[in-house]
């Protein structure tokens, strides 16, 4: 299955290259696998430069490096695989408060030293129960303080483990790297959609079209056995996301607590805002007592624009 990351940079005709560099144990290596997902892709490292490794598959390098005290920016190496680079990401141990006062001034040289710089902080382990907030981290990491003349700087929590947060990476890339134009919102379409409660194995249902084909409902036949795949894959989790094709559809998965919520809709509609509509619908499906929930009502009511016109 190809990642989102590695689906949006396929679409190029040009070789990318993304730097990944923060301290030891900081989930480099899970993201870098989480991005290729396959297992044919050259790896190199270079004797002298132990910190060092490069990943390649088709037109994408990954390069990574492991930082220690202090940014190697005298290295020819750092400058040329690290700063020249297409794009950069800082991972964060999000579960380790020890090291935020070592990252901070981290970041801190990495953008005295080359600014302007464009780079994403990516907070891993997002899974963990002892992840820190995002709130948190932005005043720990001192990243509102940052000069934007010399940086522009964004911050994302994700997880390898269970995707969270890894379309949202990709739609920071698709950006930055393709110029591509933000719409103020960018509406979808949504078919249908589906909550499964873990706990009582509880089904809420939802068809947005009122006179569906046999194409739509088989696809949303085959969406509530996906449902409950995606429910056993992520038991043991706190929060995941998934996104997956079923006939002529893309489906998203989310998962918050013991909730699933599932929505069947374009194949060209963008993810990351059908993720943000499910996590907002989700929250609210939580709040009503299961008797009272209607799908279909909710969903209108809070997003009217993204059903079928």
């Amino acid at each position: 299955m190809m990642s989102a990351i590695k689906g949006i940079i396929s679409k190029s005709e040009t070789k990318v290259s993304i730097a990944l560099i923060g301290l030891t144990n900081s989930g480099k290596t899970s993201l870098v696998k989480r991005i290729i997902q396959s297992q044919e892709f050259l790896h190199g490292s270079i004797s002298a430069v132990s910190e060092l490794e490069y990943h390649t598959v088709d037109n994408l390098t990954l390069t990574t490096w492991d930082l220690k005290d202090h940014i190697p920016q005298y290295k020819s190496l750092w400058k040329r695989s690290i700063l020249g680079a297409d794009a950069l990401f800082f991972l964060v141990d999000s579960t380790d408060p020890s090291v935020f006062e070592k990252i901070r001034q981290l970041i801190i040289d990495v953008v005295e030293f080359n600014s302007p710089i464009k780079m994403l902080v990516l907070a891993s382990k997002s899974d963990h129960k002892s992840s820190v907030p995002v709130n948190e981290l932005l005043e720990q990491l001192d990243l509102i303080k940052l000069d934007r003349n010399k940086c522009e700087c964004d911050l994302f929590k994700f997880s390898s483990q269970t995707g969270e947060g890894l379309y949202a990476i990709g739609e920071w890339l698709n950006k930055s790297l393709f110029k591509q134009k933000e719409r103020i919102i960018d509406y979808i379409e949504l078919r249908a959609s589906l909550i499964l409660d873990e706990e009582t194995d509880r089904t809420f249902e939802a068809l947005f079209v009122d006179n569906p084909n046999i194409l739509l409902l088989t696809a949303f036949r085959e969406l509530r056995r996906k449902a409950r795949v995606f429910s056993r894959t992520m038991r043991i989790y706190g929060t995941g996301e998934e996104v997956i094709e079923i006939a002529n559809y893309k489906v998203v998965f989310v998962k918050e607590k013991s909730h699933v919520i599932a929505f069947l809709m374009g194949n060209t509609d963008p993810i990351q805002r059908a993720i943000e509509i499910a996590r907002n619908v989700l929250y609210n499906a939580n709040s009503m007592n299961d008797e009272h929930l209607n799908l279909r009502k909710l969903v209108g009511d809070l997003y009217p624009l993204d059903l079928p016109r």
